[in-house]
């Protein structure tokens, strides 16, 4: 029975088995509808995790570029940040390092190595904030479309929960390496 199968299912996903679970022939209708609800309540969890790390580097990008020369123009800033993007804030952190080490500097190196990654965790931020999202029909991975309807070619992205999770830590390393360069 249906009920009889969630269980089963229920049972399979607390004991682990959920990510061994490849042989998708075996599974009931019951099994692929609980397994994508769950890797959809994983995926936007994730995503909101996603939120708030990208939003805790944002912070550090704002404090960064409003603190340059020990904070001269910090008066001024509020009026100019509100037109900053997240690229605005890092190509300008970029260019501070570049000004005040040279660029030919292990400094300025160590800065332009991160706004690298973090212009890296900005486009993956963009591509999770800018899509339409689904979950593949067996809930093995959710899928990223960043085209419109009816626009051909479909760009779809596969997004597993690790990517997510790792998204999430970059954030967070990102924010932490700043303000520690």
């Amino acid at each position: 029975t249906i009920r009889s199968s969630r269980c089963r299912f229920a049972a399979r996903l607390n004991s682990g088995v959920r990510t061994h679970m490849e042989d998708i022939r075996t599974m009931t209708g019951a099994e692929m509808f609980a397994r994508r609800d769950a890797t959809e309540t994983e995926v936007a969890t994730l995503i909101g995790q996603l939120v708030f790390s990208y939003s805790r580097l944002v912070s550090a990008l704002h404090y960064c570029v409003a603190w340059h020369n020990d904070g001269a123009n910090l008066d001024a800033y509020g009026k100019s940040a509100e037109g900053y993007s997240s690229a605005d804030l890092i190509n300008k952190i970029a260019s501070q390092a570049q000004t005040h080490f040279g660029s030919g500097s292990l400094a300025f190196k160590k800065y332009a190595s991160w706004a690298k990654r973090a212009h890296s965790a900005r486009e993956f931020r963009n591509v999770v904030m800018h899509s339409r999202w689904g979950i593949e029909p067996y809930g093995r991975h959710a899928i990223a479309v960043s085209t419109p309807p009816f626009a051909e070619p479909q760009r779809e992205r596969i997004v597993t929960s690790s990517k997510l999770q790792a998204a999430c830590e970059t954030c967070t390393a990102l924010a932490t390496e700043l303000g520690e360069l």
